[in-house]
Formats: structure tokens, sequence, C-alpha cells
């Protein structure tokens, strides 16, 4: 489902509970709207058979700024409740690139692509063709963002291109300009091999 269609949705808003760098929703409404219709959040089902939705930081950030989702301080409704901003400061303390991730992350979806959590150790996010089933059909790309001032080796930019060659994926480096936006690179796995065979250690800018 793509971003226009999202925008279609009544806009209603739904609560839920942070505990330390994780939210969870429990609304049935909502885990319909969110999971099954704009793909965000992981569905987790208890032995009783009640669900709930487990929303990463990036996708809190996301449901707030479209007024979607109410989080209340300290989970206590006497206290005020979390804008964006607020959230965005919170969540940093557990990821301090957490609003370049964003960046990268909003931009995705705003071209249309389904965007899922990645394999971790810098492999931050799994993307899918547009309109895609991320629960039947396998992820396209695998997207590695790097930041300015963050070099990385060679040789890791070749691992995580055999990881995505592994699972059958392209592997795509992001990252965010000092205008806040995303640049796209394709990277290929033989051309990395090459430059490693010539320069060994050197790093990728």
């Amino acid at each position: 489902m793509t971003e226009k269609a999202d925008e279609k949705v009544e806009k209603s808003q739904f609560e839920a509970v942070l505990e330390e760098d994780k939210v969870f929703i429990y609304d049935k409404k909502a885990i319909e709207e969110f999971y099954s219709n704009s793909y965000i959040g992981t569905l987790e089902e208890s032995d009783n058979g009640e669900q709930k939705l487990i929303l990463e930081p990036i996708e809190v950030l996301l449901l707030c700024e479209r007024n979607r989702i109410l989080l209340w301080r300290d989970n206590d409704k006497s206290n005020e409740i979390y804008d964006f901003e607020n959230l965005l400061t919170f969540f940093t303390q557990y990821d301090p690139r957490l609003w370049q991730k964003y960046i990268i992350y909003m931009d995705l979806r705003k071209r249309g692509y389904v965007v899922r959590a990645g394999y971790g150790d810098g492999l931050d996010f799994r993307v899918y063709k547009r309109g895609a089933d991320f629960e039947k059909n396998a992820a396209k790309y695998l997207i590695y963002p790097i930041f300015e001032g963050s070099p990385i080796e060679l040789k890791d930019l070749d691992k995580m291109s055999r990881v995505a060659m592994s699972s059958r994926k392209d592997l795509i480096v992001a990252t965010v300009d000092r205008l806040s936006k995303p640049i796209y690179y394709s990277v290929n796995k033989f051309e990395i091999i090459s430059k490693l065979d010539a320069d060994g250690e050197e790093n990728a800018r």
C-alpha cells in the first residue's frame, strides 16, 4: 500500500504503551489498520490467543507524525502526551542515528515501498517491491545506512554484499546529505572484491 493510500484512512488515534525502546498496541482495530493495511509493526500472539502489535522506534515516529498514536509520559494519562520531538529525543538515547534512519525510512515509504526491519549488524531495512505482501513475498533490497563522519571499511561492505547475495537480495547503501536528502547507491559484490584486491583495507567513504 502506498503512502497516498494510507492517507485516505480515517485518522483514528490509538492508545499505546511505552516500555524502554518498544511500544505495544493491543487494540484490534489498530492492529488491522497498522499491521494488515500499512505493514507497520510486528504481530505477536500470546498463549491465550491475545494479539499485540510491537512497534520499533522508527515506526512509532511515523505514527506519531501522522497523529495516529497516543503515548503518555510514564504511561500515565495524568501526564503530558508525547509529541514527535519528545519521542525522537527519548528514542535517540537507544539509537543516536535514529533521525537519519528515519529520513531514509520515510523516503522509501513515500516512494511506495514496503519497509521492514532488516537483519541487524548495519542492515537496518528490508525493502519490498511496491504493492508486495511482506508475509508472502521476499524482500527485493537490503538497505545499509552509512552516515557522514563514520567511514566503513571495504571488507565490511563486502560482508554486507555477501549477506545480500546469499539471501538473493540487492544491497543498497543509503546515506543522508547535509540537506537531509537521502541518496542511494547500488552495490556490486564483484566490484568490491576487485577493489579489495587492489587496495587492501582501504576505507569506503
